[in-house]
């Protein structure tokens, strides 16, 4: 009985957390990704560890800050990071952190999917639609080929979506392991 339970509650847990190939969304639609944290960290100290993650993580933080406002606890981000996809090597984003006192909010917004083979590609909602697309194909589609196509078209979809979405959660996550550690040098 114990055994049954607890595999009840990890098939439960599993799909509760598992993606679904779709890429988060605002209220207005557009695509972005947040993460927050209360560290015990000053206004100040916050600052610099940003600072300092931008320059590990990027490698120049010159480069990767587009804007550092300590008044207002604003550090705005524009960087690329390679991504799991079968059309874009890299995911150019952009990532706002604002901070105060014992806590900050990071958010990624503004993807475009960069390919050698083409011009970047702003990923919007529309990514999104394409799963429904398929989703509704698969389910008012009779020929048993077709079908099995639109299957195939769907998996691959969701891959590239929860490669993106896989990326940047680890993107974030890797910040906030950042911010929580002891002071690196």
């Amino acid at each position: 009985m114990k055994h049954l339970l607890l595999l009840t509650l990890l098939a439960v847990a599993t799909h509760t957390f598992a993606q679904d190939g779709r890429l988060p969304l605002d209220p207005k639609n557009s695509i972005s990704y947040t993460d927050s944290g209360q560290p015990k960290l000053s206004k100040s100290e916050l600052h610099q560890k940003v600072r300092k993650w931008v320059e590990n993580k990027f490698g120049n933080a010159e480069n990767a800050i587009t804007s550092d406002d300590t008044q207002a606890g604003i550090i705005l981000i524009t960087s690329y990071i390679p991504v799991i996809h079968s059309n874009y090597q890299y995911v150019r984003f952009d990532l706002g952190v604002h901070y105060r006192d014992n806590l900050y909010e990071a958010r990624i917004t503004t993807l475009d999917g960069i390919s050698p083979e083409h011009s970047p590609v702003r990923l919007s909602s529309k990514e999104n639609d394409n799963i429904t697309a398929k989703e509704q194909i698969i389910k008012t589609e009779s020929n048993r080929k077709k079908r099995k196509e639109a299957e195939t078209d769907l998996q691959n979809a969701k891959a590239d979506n929860d490669g993106i979405n896989t990326t940047l959660y680890n993107l974030l996550a890797d910040l906030k392991s950042y911010i929580n550690s002891a002071t690196r040098e």
